[in-house]
């Protein structure tokens, strides 16, 4: 199935076209895109995989040092993956200029599907990566295309697109997203029982938040973000009415280490939450992971400074009791 993926958002520009070379650099060096779970479905037998481009660049719509730039990176993304063998094919790079007519023809090696499997069997290539670049106004967009060698079956197909202005290339900005995340929280309260009535216990709350994260060339290891979350309860509704928001400002940190097995990054976030006319600080720390196509998982400690919270009257419980503590922080989200 064919999926468009945008790796960040826009900034509003002023008219000033962005440069090919950078705005296809940053695209490229995305550290989110091509990752290896990206091609868990391909064919274990595809081993062997030679480039073959099949855009404009005979045309001259890609300069010729930016059609070399975009291919190193892309061979250079797919020899990171550690899942194929990357061949240098002389012969996809080929040229022909013939004159018929009066008229020049320009063509590449391969004219049809038969050309393609032949040149498969001289280069031994398992599968070929049909590449192509474009750029519309702000937007810079790289179509691939994993074709069999032997069958011509597309077997894995994917589009990255990103947009980019002048304004952010001077301000060096090379990431602006907008993340959704569902988070549970384990922050504790208990409520003393009346009489002969059973103290009542409250073991976690739900939050939904909206963040916006950015990283920028300074270094691309350090992402930050600042967001908003809304938490209440959902469980022990009858004792229990907590809801709030958290304002949160956060860190995060690739872990270098373990970037060969998974993308980890390292995070620590820091906010004052307000709940049930109460407000306390907030604090997070943990790892996140990259979970499915531009979503990721986080699993860390939340500490929330416990804070006395006047509760719905009821008449087998006491009328306040204190919210917060340390607890286990899980979170999935979707990046947009």
């Amino acid at each position: 199935m064919s999926e468009t993926r945008v790796v960040t958002s826009d900034v509003p520009g002023f008219g000033l076209p962005p440069t090919m070379y950078a705005g296809f650099s940053r695209l490229l060096d995305d550290e989110s895109i091509l990752v290896p779970e990206e091609l868990l479905d391909v064919d274990k037998n595809i081993k062997r995989i030679a480039f073959y481009f099949n855009g404009d660049r005979l045309h001259r719509k890609i300069p010729k040092q930016v059609h070399l730039m975009i291919e190193n990176k892309l061979l250079g993304k797919f020899m990171g993956l550690g899942r194929f063998e990357v061949i240098d094919c002389i012969e996809c790079r080929t040229t022909r200029v013939n004159f018929e007519d009066s008229r020049m023809l320009i063509s590449q090696s391969a004219q049809s599907n038969q050309d393609l499997r032949n040149l498969s069997k001289e280069v031994r290539a398992d599968a070929f990566l049909l590449w192509s670049a474009s750029v519309h106004e702000e937007k810079f967009t790289i179509n691939l295309r994993l074709v069999s060698a032997k069958s011509n079956e597309l077997v894995w197909l994917k589009e990255y697109a990103k947009k980019t202005t002048r304004e952010q290339e001077e301000l060096e900005f090379e990431s602006i997203e907008l993340e959704m995340v569902v988070s549970s929280w384990g922050l504790a309260a208990e409520r003393d029982g009346v009489g002969a009535v059973e103290d009542a216990s409250l073991s976690g709350v739900t939050g939904f938040g909206i963040r916006r994260r950015e990283y920028t060339t300074l270094n691309k290891d350090v992402e930050y973000s600042l967001g908003v979350e809304y938490f209440r309860n959902f469980s022990s509704t009858d004792e229990f009415n907590i809801s709030g928001f958290n304002l949160e400002g956060r860190i995060f940190v690739n872990i270098s280490a373990l970037k060969d097995w998974v993308n980890t990054k390292a995070y620590v976030g820091i906010g004052q939450a307000f709940f049930s006319g109460s407000h306390g600080l907030m604090m997070k720390f943990g790892l996140e992971f990259p979970f499915v196509t531009n979503g990721f998982m986080a699993i860390g400690a939340v500490y929330l400074v416990k804070e006395e919270v006047e509760w719905d009257s009821n008449s087998d419980y006491e009328d306040s009791s204190e919210f917060g503590g340390a607890g286990l922080d899980l979170t999935l989200g979707y990046r947009f």
